[in-house]
């Protein structure tokens, strides 16, 4: 393993302010900061400006920041070399993500996955966008896969999928039956939705926010941590709600759902992959992230 003052080094001059590399390396400041003096110490030269807007590499800096990264790479390029012939893939990958993901998404993406490396341990929690991406930063887990927003520096995002929210209601709803619902037919309705967090309603109050309409005009009735538990509701005529395409998808063939066709309301969304900035993490981590882009490309 690299000296870990270097890797403190290249987390500050990467996110370029102590607190935030404070946060990512669950170091307090003073001890960042020292480490950084120590540093300099060691190589006799000054690596960093401090300016009042963070750190800022200086020349010195800049050159033995290349330094860093190019040992870091070839470190990590060993450690592949030598894993492999001891059977890399039938290693232990902690992944998170959201309900509607691990229902709908990926059982075919494991399916494929554990055919590929039968020796591979998978360990799965759920739970909503803002837990999942707890649970990342605070290393519990390897890999993400969100559908809601994320805007962590700390975190790398990758689009895995891409796919529709709609609303929906029962066969017998009236706007379900409307060639084309105004918005205000829309808001008029009372609506089930899912729990503060949830990606699916942070992307489409964004959208509300973004139409210039009061998240207070939706006439919520119901809050419920399960995009199929909104389905059965609206299935029972209590209300109408917004849930990924992916998840209605066997319901709106069968009619057991209609999707209201209202085109300002309907958003197009990204599903992303999350994990620490850097290299893409080796080993049965680094598999799977191959397994599943190769599923965006087929998709």
């Amino acid at each position: 393993m690299m000296d870990y003052r270097l890797h403190v080094f290249r987390t500050v001059a990467e996110l370029q302010n102590i607190t935030k590399a404070a946060r990512v390396l669950h170091l307090s400041q003073p001890a960042v900061t020292k480490h950084i003096q120590l540093l300099e110490e060691t190589l006799r030269v000054p690596l960093f400006v401090r300016t009042a807007r963070g750190m800022v590499l200086n020349e010195s800096g800049v050159i033995y920041l290349q330094h860093v990264q190019q040992m870091a790479q070839a470190h990590e390029n060993v450690a592949q070399q030598l894993q492999a012939p001891a059977g890399v893939h039938a290693g232990h990958l902690r992944l998170g993500t959201n309900k509607t993901i691990l229902a709908y998404c990926l059982p075919d993406i494991l399916g494929r996955f554990k055919m590929r490396y039968p020796s591979a341990n998978c360990e799965i929690i759920d739970g909503n966008t803002d837990t999942i991406v707890g649970a990342l930063l605070d290393q519990r887990i390897d890999l993400a896969l969100i559908e809601g927003p994320c805007r962590r520096p700390e975190i790398q995002i990758q689009t895995f999928l891409e796919d529709e929210i709609i609303w929906i209601a029962s066969p017998h709803d009236p706007l379900g039956q409307m060639a084309h619902p105004e918005i205000s037919d829309v808001l008029s309705r009372p609506v089930i939705v899912r729990e503060t967090g949830a990606g699916s309603r942070e992307f489409m109050e964004r959208e509300l926010r973004h139409l210039r309409i009061p998240l207070n005009r939706l006439k919520i009735v119901q809050e419920i941590p399960s995009p199929a538990a909104i389905k059965r509701l609206v299935a029972a005529g209590l209300g109408i709600g917004y849930v990924f395409r992916i998840s209605v998808e066997q319901e709106l063939a069968a009619g057991k759902l209609v999707k209201i066709n209202c085109p300002k309301l309907s958003i197009r969304r990204p599903f992303s992959l999350l994990f620490p900035q850097g290299p893409t993490p080796p080993g049965i981590t680094q598999a799977f992230v191959q397994v599943l882009m190769e599923k965006r490309r087929m998709a």
